[in-house]
Protein backbone atom coordinates (compact mmCIF):
# COMPACT_ATOMS: atom_id res chain seq x y z
CA UNK A 1 0.00 0.00 0.00
CA UNK A 2 1.26 3.44 -0.78
CA UNK A 3 0.50 6.84 1.17
CA UNK A 4 0.54 10.16 -0.20
CA UNK A 5 0.20 12.89 2.45
CA UNK A 6 -0.10 16.64 3.00
CA UNK A 7 -1.44 19.07 5.59
CA UNK A 8 -4.79 18.65 3.98
CA UNK A 9 -5.03 15.67 2.14
CA UNK A 10 -4.00 11.73 2.71
CA UNK A 11 -4.28 9.26 -0.06
CA UNK A 12 -3.95 5.56 -0.07
CA UNK A 13 -3.38 3.78 -3.24
CA UNK A 14 -3.49 -0.14 -3.78
CA UNK A 15 -1.08 -1.01 -6.59
CA UNK A 16 -1.73 -5.26 -6.31
CA UNK A 17 -6.07 -4.58 -5.89
CA UNK A 18 -5.92 -2.40 -9.81
CA UNK A 19 -4.34 0.61 -8.36
CA UNK A 20 -7.45 1.65 -6.74
CA UNK A 21 -7.77 4.35 -4.29
CA UNK A 22 -8.48 2.67 -0.89
CA UNK A 23 -8.63 6.09 1.33
CA UNK A 24 -8.98 10.00 0.95
CA UNK A 25 -9.20 11.74 3.89
CA UNK A 26 -9.73 15.31 4.23
CA UNK A 27 -7.10 15.45 7.16
CA UNK A 28 -8.16 19.36 9.15
CA UNK A 29 -11.58 17.24 9.65
CA UNK A 30 -10.45 14.37 10.13
CA UNK A 31 -13.40 12.73 7.72
CA UNK A 32 -12.63 9.61 5.09
CA UNK A 33 -14.86 10.41 2.37
CA UNK A 34 -14.47 7.34 0.35
CA UNK A 35 -16.64 4.30 0.60
CA UNK A 36 -14.24 1.03 2.91
CA UNK A 37 -14.29 -1.86 2.24
CA UNK A 38 -17.36 -4.02 3.19
CA UNK A 39 -16.85 -6.84 5.56
CA UNK A 40 -17.69 -9.18 3.31
CA UNK A 41 -15.61 -12.50 2.13
CA UNK A 42 -13.89 -11.94 -1.32
CA UNK A 43 -16.00 -13.55 -3.97
CA UNK A 44 -13.01 -13.92 -6.42
CA UNK A 45 -9.36 -16.02 -5.91
CA UNK A 46 -5.86 -15.93 -7.01
CA UNK A 47 -6.67 -19.15 -9.30
CA UNK A 48 -9.82 -17.83 -10.56
CA UNK A 49 -9.77 -17.14 -14.40
CA UNK A 50 -9.98 -13.70 -15.69
CA UNK A 51 -12.09 -12.05 -16.69
CA UNK A 52 -13.35 -11.32 -13.11
CA UNK A 53 -16.62 -10.02 -11.69
CA UNK A 54 -17.06 -6.63 -9.70
CA UNK A 55 -18.44 -7.51 -6.51
CA UNK A 56 -19.84 -6.15 -3.59
CA UNK A 57 -16.11 -7.21 -2.07
CA UNK A 58 -14.63 -4.85 -5.15
CA UNK A 59 -17.23 -1.85 -4.67
CA UNK A 60 -15.54 1.06 -2.57
CA UNK A 61 -13.26 3.47 -3.17
CA UNK A 62 -11.71 4.99 -6.02
CA UNK A 63 -11.45 2.64 -9.01
CA UNK A 64 -10.64 3.66 -12.82
CA UNK A 65 -13.04 1.61 -15.34
CA UNK A 66 -11.78 1.22 -18.86
CA UNK A 67 -12.23 0.38 -21.34
CA UNK A 68 -15.99 -0.11 -20.32
CA UNK A 69 -18.54 -0.30 -17.18
CA UNK A 70 -21.14 -2.80 -18.18
CA UNK A 71 -19.60 -6.04 -19.89
CA UNK A 72 -19.78 -5.39 -23.58
CA UNK A 73 -18.70 -6.92 -27.03
CA UNK A 74 -16.86 -4.85 -28.96
CA UNK A 75 -17.26 -6.04 -32.81
CA UNK A 76 -14.68 -3.59 -34.63
CA UNK A 77 -11.51 -5.07 -33.72
CA UNK A 78 -9.96 -7.06 -36.84
CA UNK A 79 -9.05 -10.31 -35.13
CA UNK A 80 -12.60 -10.71 -33.84
CA UNK A 81 -14.94 -9.96 -31.45
CA UNK A 82 -13.74 -8.84 -28.13
CA UNK A 83 -15.70 -9.13 -24.80
CA UNK A 84 -14.88 -6.29 -22.77
CA UNK A 85 -15.09 -7.46 -18.52
CA UNK A 86 -17.23 -5.80 -15.66
CA UNK A 87 -16.32 -2.70 -14.89
CA UNK A 88 -13.51 -3.20 -17.02
CA UNK A 89 -9.73 -4.50 -17.21
CA UNK A 90 -8.02 -1.64 -14.66
CA UNK A 91 -9.46 -2.73 -11.25
CA UNK A 92 -8.38 -6.63 -11.46
CA UNK A 93 -5.23 -6.14 -12.54
CA UNK A 94 -1.74 -5.33 -10.58
CA UNK A 95 -0.74 -2.01 -11.90
CA UNK A 96 3.25 -0.68 -11.57
CA UNK A 97 3.54 2.42 -9.05
CA UNK A 98 5.69 4.51 -8.02
CA UNK A 99 5.97 7.75 -5.60
CA UNK A 100 8.10 10.26 -4.88
CA UNK A 101 7.18 13.14 -2.11
CA UNK A 102 4.13 14.69 -4.00
CA UNK A 103 3.30 12.35 -6.41
CA UNK A 104 2.01 8.58 -6.90
CA UNK A 105 2.49 7.18 -10.23
CA UNK A 106 0.79 3.92 -11.42
CA UNK A 107 1.04 2.29 -14.91
CA UNK A 108 -0.85 -1.12 -16.61
CA UNK A 109 -1.18 -2.70 -19.76
CA UNK A 110 -4.59 -3.60 -21.00
CA UNK A 111 -5.87 -7.12 -21.26
CA UNK A 112 -9.31 -6.60 -23.46
CA UNK A 113 -6.87 -5.27 -26.23
CA UNK A 114 -3.35 -3.84 -26.32
CA UNK A 115 -2.98 -0.45 -24.23
CA UNK A 116 -0.90 1.20 -21.88
CA UNK A 117 -2.62 3.30 -19.05
CA UNK A 118 -0.94 5.81 -16.99
CA UNK A 119 -2.40 7.60 -13.96
CA UNK A 120 -0.54 10.67 -11.86
CA UNK A 121 -1.50 11.26 -8.92
CA UNK A 122 -0.24 14.46 -7.18
CA UNK A 123 -0.85 16.69 -3.91
CA UNK A 124 -0.25 20.41 -5.45
CA UNK A 125 -1.46 23.94 -4.32
CA UNK A 126 -4.32 22.62 -1.48
CA UNK A 127 -5.46 20.17 -4.51
CA UNK A 128 -5.48 16.60 -5.76
CA UNK A 129 -4.57 16.76 -9.16
CA UNK A 130 -4.83 13.27 -11.61
CA UNK A 131 -3.68 12.98 -14.80
CA UNK A 132 -4.39 10.42 -17.17
CA UNK A 133 -2.43 8.98 -20.63
CA UNK A 134 -4.01 6.19 -22.35
CA UNK A 135 -2.32 4.88 -25.30
CA UNK A 136 -3.72 2.57 -28.11
CA UNK A 137 -0.79 0.13 -29.32
CA UNK A 138 -2.85 -1.27 -31.96
CA UNK A 139 -3.55 -0.02 -35.59
CA UNK A 140 -7.68 0.00 -34.75
CA UNK A 141 -9.63 2.52 -34.07
CA UNK A 142 -11.47 1.30 -30.74
CA UNK A 143 -14.80 2.68 -29.54
CA UNK A 144 -14.13 2.48 -25.15
CA UNK A 145 -15.44 4.18 -22.11
CA UNK A 146 -13.31 5.94 -19.39
CA UNK A 147 -14.86 7.03 -16.39
CA UNK A 148 -13.58 7.72 -12.20
CA UNK A 149 -15.22 5.36 -10.45
CA UNK A 150 -15.14 7.21 -7.17
CA UNK A 151 -17.54 6.02 -4.41
CA UNK A 152 -18.10 8.66 -1.60
CA UNK A 153 -19.42 7.36 0.98
CA UNK A 154 -23.49 8.87 1.73
CA UNK A 155 -24.72 10.82 4.37
CA UNK A 156 -27.78 12.65 5.03
CA UNK A 157 -28.62 16.09 3.86
CA UNK A 158 -25.57 15.18 1.27
CA UNK A 159 -26.78 16.71 -2.06
CA UNK A 160 -24.75 17.87 -5.93
CA UNK A 161 -24.18 21.06 -6.99
CA UNK A 162 -23.68 21.19 -11.11
CA UNK A 163 -23.81 23.79 -13.91
CA UNK A 164 -26.64 25.43 -14.57
CA UNK A 165 -26.37 23.71 -18.06
CA UNK A 166 -27.65 20.79 -16.85
CA UNK A 167 -31.25 20.43 -17.10
CA UNK A 168 -32.11 17.03 -17.98
CA UNK A 169 -30.65 13.83 -17.40
CA UNK A 170 -30.76 10.57 -18.90
CA UNK A 171 -31.04 7.30 -17.31
CA UNK A 172 -28.37 4.66 -17.11
CA UNK A 173 -29.83 2.21 -14.73
CA UNK A 174 -33.35 0.39 -15.57
CA UNK A 175 -35.81 0.83 -12.49
CA UNK A 176 -35.54 2.51 -9.70
CA UNK A 177 -35.12 5.92 -9.26
CA UNK A 178 -35.44 6.95 -12.72
CA UNK A 179 -37.14 4.87 -14.52
CA UNK A 180 -36.97 2.70 -17.56
CA UNK A 181 -33.32 2.89 -18.63
CA UNK A 182 -32.48 5.26 -21.81
CA UNK A 183 -35.45 7.79 -20.40
CA UNK A 184 -35.00 11.26 -20.50
CA UNK A 185 -35.10 12.79 -17.34
CA UNK A 186 -36.30 16.84 -17.84
CA UNK A 187 -36.37 19.74 -15.51
CA UNK A 188 -40.05 19.89 -15.23
CA UNK A 189 -40.35 15.99 -14.52
CA UNK A 190 -41.16 14.96 -10.73
CA UNK A 191 -37.99 12.82 -10.35
CA UNK A 192 -35.50 15.05 -11.59
CA UNK A 193 -34.84 17.24 -8.24
CA UNK A 194 -33.40 13.38 -7.23
CA UNK A 195 -30.79 13.63 -9.70
CA UNK A 196 -29.05 16.05 -7.28
CA UNK A 197 -31.11 14.92 -3.77
CA UNK A 198 -30.63 12.23 -1.96
CA UNK A 199 -32.51 10.10 0.52
CA UNK A 200 -29.67 8.08 2.16
CA UNK A 201 -32.05 5.09 3.35
CA UNK A 202 -34.69 4.74 0.47
CA UNK A 203 -33.80 1.50 -0.28
CA UNK A 204 -33.59 2.43 -4.22
CA UNK A 205 -30.79 3.55 -6.43
CA UNK A 206 -29.97 4.84 -9.76
CA UNK A 207 -27.66 6.20 -12.58
CA UNK A 208 -27.32 9.18 -14.63
CA UNK A 209 -25.48 10.89 -17.39
CA UNK A 210 -25.38 14.51 -18.69
CA UNK A 211 -27.76 14.14 -21.41
CA UNK A 212 -25.52 16.36 -23.75
CA UNK A 213 -21.57 17.25 -23.84
CA UNK A 214 -21.02 19.96 -20.74
CA UNK A 215 -19.49 23.47 -21.34
CA UNK A 216 -18.33 23.03 -17.95
CA UNK A 217 -16.44 20.18 -16.05
CA UNK A 218 -17.51 20.77 -12.69
CA UNK A 219 -19.63 18.66 -10.16
CA UNK A 220 -19.64 19.68 -6.23
CA UNK A 221 -20.75 17.36 -3.29
CA UNK A 222 -22.32 19.16 -0.17
CA UNK A 223 -22.53 17.89 3.10
CA UNK A 224 -23.79 19.87 5.61
CA UNK A 225 -23.66 17.86 8.45
CA UNK A 226 -20.07 17.35 7.94
CA UNK A 227 -19.03 21.11 6.66
CA UNK A 228 -17.04 20.49 3.98
CA UNK A 229 -17.88 20.45 -0.06
CA UNK A 230 -15.93 18.32 -2.17
CA UNK A 231 -15.50 19.70 -6.24
CA UNK A 232 -14.16 17.56 -9.16
CA UNK A 233 -13.39 19.35 -12.22
CA UNK A 234 -12.60 18.08 -15.48
CA UNK A 235 -12.00 19.27 -19.15
CA UNK A 236 -14.87 19.06 -21.19
CA UNK A 237 -13.25 18.50 -24.43
CA UNK A 238 -11.79 15.27 -23.56
CA UNK A 239 -14.02 14.62 -20.76
CA UNK A 240 -17.40 15.60 -22.09
CA UNK A 241 -19.85 13.87 -19.57
CA UNK A 242 -20.43 13.84 -16.53
CA UNK A 243 -22.32 9.91 -14.45
CA UNK A 244 -23.92 9.94 -11.08
CA UNK A 245 -24.47 6.41 -9.78
CA UNK A 246 -26.60 6.81 -6.55
CA UNK A 247 -27.42 3.56 -4.19
CA UNK A 248 -29.20 4.71 -0.67
CA UNK A 249 -29.82 0.92 0.46
CA UNK A 250 -30.98 -0.35 -2.66
CA UNK A 251 -27.50 -1.70 -4.29
CA UNK A 252 -26.67 -4.84 -1.79
CA UNK A 253 -27.65 -2.10 1.21
CA UNK A 254 -24.13 0.03 0.12
CA UNK A 255 -25.17 4.05 1.07
CA UNK A 256 -22.56 5.77 -1.89
CA UNK A 257 -22.64 8.55 -4.17
CA UNK A 258 -20.61 7.96 -7.39
CA UNK A 259 -19.34 10.56 -8.87
CA UNK A 260 -18.03 9.40 -12.34
CA UNK A 261 -16.74 12.04 -15.48
CA UNK A 262 -16.50 10.19 -18.30
CA UNK A 263 -15.40 10.61 -22.21
CA UNK A 264 -18.35 8.68 -23.55
CA UNK A 265 -21.86 7.66 -21.75
CA UNK A 266 -24.30 5.09 -20.75
CA UNK A 267 -21.83 2.70 -19.35
CA UNK A 268 -20.89 0.72 -22.32
CA UNK A 269 -19.21 1.42 -26.15
CA UNK A 270 -22.17 -0.21 -27.63
CA UNK A 271 -24.81 1.99 -25.26
CA UNK A 272 -23.34 4.52 -25.87
CA UNK A 273 -23.03 4.44 -29.76
CA UNK A 274 -26.44 3.71 -29.43
CA UNK A 275 -27.37 6.61 -27.96
CA UNK A 276 -24.45 8.67 -29.90
CA UNK A 277 -22.42 9.63 -27.14
CA UNK A 278 -19.40 7.45 -27.95
CA UNK A 279 -15.64 8.07 -28.07
CA UNK A 280 -13.36 6.62 -30.14
CA UNK A 281 -9.34 5.57 -29.28
CA UNK A 282 -7.75 6.54 -32.76
CA UNK A 283 -5.16 3.71 -33.78
CA UNK A 284 -1.57 4.35 -32.46
CA UNK A 285 -2.72 7.35 -30.74
CA UNK A 286 -2.48 8.56 -27.11
CA UNK A 287 -4.59 10.66 -25.32
CA UNK A 288 -3.98 12.51 -22.11
CA UNK A 289 -5.69 15.02 -19.97
CA UNK A 290 -6.41 15.51 -16.18
CA UNK A 291 -9.09 16.04 -13.50
CA UNK A 292 -9.19 18.01 -10.14
CA UNK A 293 -10.41 17.43 -6.45
CA UNK A 294 -10.27 19.96 -3.49
CA UNK A 295 -12.24 19.85 -0.18
CA UNK A 296 -13.64 23.01 1.83
CA UNK A 297 -14.93 23.45 4.91
CA UNK A 298 -18.30 25.42 4.65
CA UNK A 299 -20.83 26.53 7.29
CA UNK A 300 -19.30 27.75 11.17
Amino acid sequence: MLQLSNGTYSIKVDPNHGGKITSLIYLPKGIELLVPPPIVEATTTSDERWPLRFSLADSYGWDEMFPTIDADENISLPWGPVDFPDHGDLWSLPWVCSQDAQSITGEVMGTSFPYRFKRIMALENGKILVRYSITNLTSSAISVVWAAHMLFSLVDGMYLELPDEIDSVINAFDGGIFGRYGRLVRSGDMSFHRHASFLADSGLCGKWYTSHKLHEGRVTLISPSQGIATTVSFPTEQVPYLGIWITEGGWNGQRAIGVEPANAAMDSPSKARRFGMEHILPPHAAQSWSMELSIAPIGI
